[in-house]
C-alpha cells in the first residue's frame, strides 16, 4: 500500500469515524456560541473564536478533498 493510498484510508477513517466527527461538532458549536455570545466590544475574543471555526472547517474540508482527489485520481488510472 502506497502513502498515497494510506492518505486516503486515513483520511476516510477520520471522516467518517463518529466519535471524530462528533468532538469537531462540538468544538465548532462552541466556538460559534462563544464568538456570538462574546460581549460585542471584544472583537479580540471574537475573532479567535471564529479563527477556531475557520480551522476545524478547513480541516473537514482538507480531509475531504484528500479523499476525493484521490479517489478520483485511482479511478482514472484504473479504466482501461
Amino acid at each position: 500500500m502506497s502513502n498515497t493510498e494510506r492518505d486516503v484510508n486515513d483520511a476516510l477513517f477520520l471522516l467518517e469515524h463518529p466519535l471524530i466527527q462528533r468532538i469537531l461538532g462540538e468544538l465548532e458549536k462552541s466556538a460559534t456560541d462563544s464568538a456570538v455570545y462574546a460581549p460585542i466590544t471584544d472583537h479580540e475574543t471574537r475573532q479567535a473564536h471564529i479563527a477556531e471555526v475557520r480551522a476545524i472547517r478547513a480541516l473537514r474540508t482538507k480531509l475531504k478533498a484528500l479523499s476525493e482527489s484521490t479517489a478520483t485520481s485511482a479511478r482514472k488510472v484504473s479504466v482501461a
